[in-house]
């Protein structure tokens, strides 16, 4: 599917749901919208097999479900960079999801796949993640840096594969910024949307961010979101080794 995400070409969801309850979410509520139409994609894929009202339920109730329909999907047959994972949180998708999903990728060599976690410990267990696949971190504020990155950066696992960093939506100064020098890229982007309470990330935090990449030689994406409060365009991507 097209979007407007900017760093990414097009999303593939096969799994929808999460057990975060983030106040800045958007899936949630797409989900909720749009809830009777997957559920109903869902029953003609499986010609009757599906029970749609139970789909319909879970997706209302963002319930992380594996939707048959999207898995086995065809993928573009140009090259593209695929964003795995903007409906849902990989580290709630049960084990079997994620190989099947790897399974999908080997079927289709020729693009890059990113994922996207807050949860980056999922990547230290023993998922063989193909070298195209890319494998991210949200990190929201400083203290998003103990759910498992220290852990992630240490392991041997998945070594090879390009690791980013997505601090988007930027909640906070970033204090552990010298842990970007162990990322490929990084992504900035502010919150979207026009809820109750929503932060506008400060001028100085983006500064710092992108002075500490541009010393050790990070690539840095910048979100449009992030016009109004740094107006200065930088879109760049890592380097992929043949």
């Amino acid at each position: 599917m097209k979007n407007k995400i900017g760093w990414c070409d097009m999303t593939w969801n096969p799994v929808w749901g999460c057990r975060n309850y983030c106040e800045y979410c958007y899936a949630r509520g797409i989900a909720k919208r749009f809830r009777d139409v997957i559920a109903d994609k869902e029953y003609k894929w499986s010609r009757g097999r599906t029970c749609q009202g139970e789909i319909a339920n879970r997706l209302r109730h963002f319930v992380p479900t594996l939707l048959f329909s999207h898995l086995y999907k065809k993928l573009p047959k140009k090259p593209q960079k695929i964003f795995i994972g903007s409906m849902s949180e990989i580290n709630h998708w049960k084990g079997c999801w994620i190989d099947n999903v790897i399974e999908r990728i080997k079927l289709y060599p020729y693009h890059t796949y990113q994922f996207l976690t807050k949860f980056p410990e999922i990547y230290c267990k023993v998922y063989d993640f193909p070298k195209n696949c890319w494998l991210g971190v949200t990190i929201t504020k400083d203290d998003d840096f103990d759910n498992g990155t220290y852990d992630f950066l240490r392991s041997d696992l998945n070594r090879d594969n390009i690791k980013y960093i997505s601090l988007e939506p930027l909640l906070g100064k970033i204090l552990s910024y010298k842990l970007l020098q162990y990322f490929n890229w990084v992504i900035i982007g502010a919150e979207s949307g026009n809820r109750k309470g929503k932060v506008i990330p400060k001028k100085e935090w983006i500064e710092d961010i992108i002075s500490y990449c541009r010393d050790k030689g990070i690539p840095i994406y910048l979100k449009d979101s992030l016009k109004d409060i740094y107006p200065v365009e930088i879109k760049e991507f890592p380097k992929e080794e043949k």
